[in-house]
């Protein structure tokens, strides 16, 4: 079994597509599968059903990601580590984020990195935070930066940002309502939210959920900056956290309006989360 093997596997288990997988990997398609092949024929059993629309895990199959994840990403960090011994700072970062961590502070963070690690090749890719908890646990990911909503026992956590969400309006936008926003009047608005696939959703959801509320949104964007476009030249409401409404506040092009405290959470965290194992 070889290293090129377990990367191959789990790429292609993500994917669900020789096509995309061989895309991901950057390799042609028989090479794909003819290791594939090999690595089935070693542990003397299919790992995938081969369908009209694509590749399927068997339970085998199943069973060989949950037990090759950590182990790929152990033995890529040990590579790295032997590799280079020199004491210099080298090598390749694959990082995730989730849209919303990507403002302005990723673009000074990354001019410092940069700046001090030169040898350093890095790789930034955005997706939903589950998704970026795949791909870190599978090892083609070394960190994601994620919402907290989402748990991972296998996962080392560290919170890097905890901030409040507000309610959201456009400046000319007047709410007749009192402040704090009340939970249950939200409902009532013309709100715009994330999709429930968001993270950030997920941490709306749950806050609303403790005090036995659920929303059922008129409009659903999943890019935040362009929700908080949207609210700008329109009358519709949201919830988003603080970062994102900085610059429309400070421009005046934005009202913000606190939500109780006793809303449990009453803040959005994000977390970096690297594989531990």
């Amino acid at each position: 079994m070889e290293l090129r093997q377990l990367k191959y596997f789990t790429c292609l288990y993500e994917e669900g597509s020789v096509t995309k997988a061989a895309q991901r990997l950057n390799i042609v398609q028989p090479a794909l599968s003819m290791q594939i092949a090999k690595l089935e024929e070693e542990l003397g059993q299919p790992l995938f059903e081969r369908t009209p629309k694509g590749m399927t895990p068997t339970e085998a199959g199943v069973q060989a990601y949950r037990l090759f994840m950590p182990i790929l990403g152990e033995l890529l960090e040990a590579r790295q580590t032997l590799i280079d011994r020199s004491g210099k700072i080298g090598g390749r970062i694959n990082a995730g984020l989730i849209a919303s961590a990507a403002n302005q502070a990723l673009a000074s963070t990354l001019a410092y990195f940069v700046e001090h690690h030169p040898d350093v090749e890095m790789q930034v890719s955005y997706g939903y935070s589950q998704d970026l908890i795949d791909r870190v646990l599978s090892g083609a990911l070394d960190f994601a930066v994620i919402n907290q909503s989402f748990q991972q026992e296998h996962l080392h956590r560290r919170d890097i940002l905890d901030e409040e969400l507000l309610v959201a309006t456009g400046a000319t936008t007047r709410l007749r309502l009192p402040t704090p926003i009340p939970l249950a009047a939200l409902g009532k608005l013309k709100l715009v939210l994330p999709s429930r696939r968001h993270g950030l959703r997920m941490v709306i959801d749950q806050a609303l959920a403790a005090q036995g509320l659920d929303l059922s949104p008129h409009l659903e964007l999943d890019d935040l900056t362009v929700i908080e476009s949207f609210l700008r030249r329109s009358d519709w409401i949201s919830v988003l956290p603080a970062t994102v409404l900085q610059r429309g506040l400070e421009d005046g092009a934005l009202r913000a309006y606190p939500w109780p405290p006793r809303a449990s959470p009453g803040a959005w965290s994000a977390c970096t989360t690297v594989v531990a194992r």
